[in-house]
């Protein structure tokens, strides 16, 4: 560690609930050298009325080991300690928008970023696509549907009219499906030139990566349909198809478009993210991505 370097330390504790050795979330600070950290310090045991405070390098680890921030691109070290020194007193902290990970990366860099913060937003993103995804697959079919609603004559005059026919409806659906799923892995693999080389090339590997699941996932889903019930893509085979795959998740054609509707999705996102992290894993000389307070 040297003056001007964004620090910070694992904390295992919240609240004063310890859970073994598991990092619960990571403490952000900006060394200014001397034994000293300026950070974010609650007054009166509460966080959102913390200030901008001088602090023993002890104080601030609490024990913790303390680890340094790394960016390939950086304001001097000298300048970096001098916005932070300017801070001292100053209590505008916001969890969401300028919580201790958001100081330490402004004194640094320039701009104001929490990396937790951000991931946590793409991830509820994530959550909410996956779970909303597979309903409205199945709600745009049934809507363009001609029969009753849910029906076999129903999903399968909508798929026709999705993708001008059954089978191309499929195939629309996951494709869409798919494009989502890679968009949402982008958003959370985002590039940021700040960032080391290495953890940026994982990232766009991980991009990449996204794109492929998402062909994959497509493909499978298409492969699945024609390849369960009666063999092939004929009318009977998209139908039955359809119901074996509803099968495994439910019941009936309507299940079986909606997880569809899901596959592509889950494939993009897992294998672009699982290949991200596994490139990190072949670094060691990365460092772990900090979680904020």
């Amino acid at each position: 560690m040297a003056r001007g370097d964004h620090i910070y330390a694992c904390r295992t504790e919240l609240k004063g609930v310890r859970v073994g050795e598991l990092t619960l979330y990571t403490h952000h600070a900006v060394d200014v050298g001397g034994g000293t950290v300026i950070e974010y310090v609650p007054t009166n045991g509460a966080k959102r009325h913390s200030i901008v405070t001088r602090r023993t390098i002890e104080e601030f680890a609490q024990g913790a080991r303390v680890k340094t921030v790394e960016y390939a691109v950086r304001l001097d070290p000298e300048e970096a300690a001098a916005r932070a020194e300017r801070m001292l007193g100053s209590g505008d902290y916001d969890f969401l928008h300028n919580n201790c990970e958001h100081f330490a990366t402004w004194c640094v860099t320039g701009k104001a970023t929490s990396a937790q913060i951000e991931n946590g937003k793409v991830s509820a993103g994530m959550a909410c696509t996956t779970a909303v995804a597979p309903s409205l697959s199945v709600g745009v079919v049934t809507e363009l549907g001609e029969a009753a609603v849910r029906s076999g004559p129903n999903l399968m005059s909508g798929l026709c009219r999705v993708g001008g026919s059954a089978v191309g409806g499929v195939t629309v659906i996951a494709g869409a499906s798919g494009l989502a799923g890679i968009g949402l892995t982008h958003a959370l693999l985002r590039d940021k030139p700040a960032l080391p080389a290495a953890e940026r090339s994982a990232r766009q590997t991980g991009r990449q990566a996204s794109v492929a699941g998402a062909a994959g996932g497509t493909l499978l889903a298409v492969y699945a349909v024609g390849k369960l019930g009666v063999p092939g893509y004929s009318a009977a085979g998209i139908s039955s198809g359809l119901a074996e795959l509803g099968a495994v998740t439910g019941r009936g054609m309507a299940r079986g478009i909606a997880t569809v509707g899901l596959l592509p999705l889950l494939a993009a996102i897992i294998i672009g993210y699982l290949t991200y992290r596994y490139l990190r894993y072949r670094a060691p000389q990365l460092p772990a991505l900090p979680r904020t307070a």
